[in-house]
């Protein structure tokens, strides 16, 4: 924004100079050449200079569109390159999340191993205790084995790569 500024003051600038160039030139003229004859004549002198001031402003026109278009390209190539960078963002998150969602399975599992291997404690404790008639044993032995079947098959699902 600040560029923008203070290339519009430069040009403000240049263009007062110029307009009192004009002036001066037009002014030391009428001052120095009181004959219009002579004052044309000197005119025509200019004519050359003229034709190369127009020339210069025609180059410095092709030279500037020349840039423009140089710039569009570069922000092309910094578009296409912001694109493949937002493309890696967005497959490195996927990751992370997947990342995220065999965690969250991980842990279900691990609190539901502990869970059963609690409940298999408490049968172990039903068991074992004096107080427990035989009924009550004989149905947590029965309940404690199903527990332990369970506990089998989910370690047998497991596949070695799922284990950190």
């Amino acid at each position: 924004m600040e560029k923008n500024s203070s290339k519009n003051g430069l040009l403000i600038k240049l263009i007062i100079l110029v307009i009192f160039i004009w002036g001066l030139s037009a002014l030391l003229i009428i001052v120095l050449l009181p004959n219009w004859s002579d004052r044309g004549t000197f005119g025509d002198l200019f004519g050359a200079v003229n034709a190369l001031f127009s020339a210069l402003a025609f180059a410095a026109l092709i030279y500037t569109i020349v840039l423009q278009r140089e710039e569009i390209k570069e922000n092309r190539e910094e578009i296409i390159l912001n694109r493949k960078e937002l493309a890696k963002g967005a497959k490195l998150q996927q990751k992370a999340q997947q990342v995220l969602i065999q965690q969250v399975e991980q842990t279900h599992l691990s609190a539901k191993m502990n869970a059963m291997r609690t409940i298999v404690e408490y049968y172990n404790n039903q068991i074992s205790n004096p107080k427990s008639t035989e009924e009550t044993i004989e149905k947590a032995k029965q309940k404690r084995k199903l527990i332990i079947i369970q506990i089998d098959q989910l370690i047998d699902g497991l596949n070695d790569s799922e284990i950190d």
